[in-house]
């Protein structure tokens, strides 16, 4: 094996691809939205961004590309959205039960996924940036998602 090392380089990444969304009720009609909303209430104020407690928060930005590390004073973060991590609301009908028994054990019963979709289990607290954003859960490849939490300004 040699000793030599690729330099540091750029490499732009397009993907495209169709998603296959299940029928679902709109968000506003979703029984379980009252358990979303408890949730925001309860911990947003102390909320801070997913990635940005894994790397440090100088690539957390808002909705408007402003940066928003959490403030000194200890205070809510600005520009946080709450993301469904692990299934997203629009998908649940369509989840396989056996398969997420696999990870969520006790979640087999058809009647309460939608209630867990609304979980802290199912929740991270993102940056607009790491939510939406460039940069973002629902914008780059899982496994470039998933780096870019140990690795800071991996995605620009």
């Amino acid at each position: 094996m040699g000793t030599a090392s690729v330099a540091a380089h750029d490499a732009p990444q397009t993907h495209h691809y169709l998603i296959h969304y299940p029928p679902h009720p709109p968000r506003k009609d979703d029984p379980h939205y009252v358990d979303f909303d408890a949730y925001h209430r309860k911990t947003r104020f102390s909320a801070r961004c997913y990635i940005g407690e894994r790397i440090g928060f100088d690539d957390c930005k808002d909705q408007t590309g402003q940066p928003c590390p959490p403030p000194a004073d200890g205070g809510a973060q600005r520009g946080l959205e709450l993301h469904h991590a692990h299934v997203e609301f629009a998908l649940q009908n369509n989840v396989d039960l056996a398969a997420l028994e696999k990870d969520y054990p006790g979640i087999s019963d058809a009647t309460s996924v939608g209630a867990w979709i609304e979980t802290g289990t199912n929740f991270r607290w993102l940056c607009t940036w790491h939510h939406r954003g460039s940069a973002g859960a629902h914008t780059v490849a899982h496994a470039d998602w998933e780096a870019s939490q140990y690795i800071k300004g991996l995605i620009g």
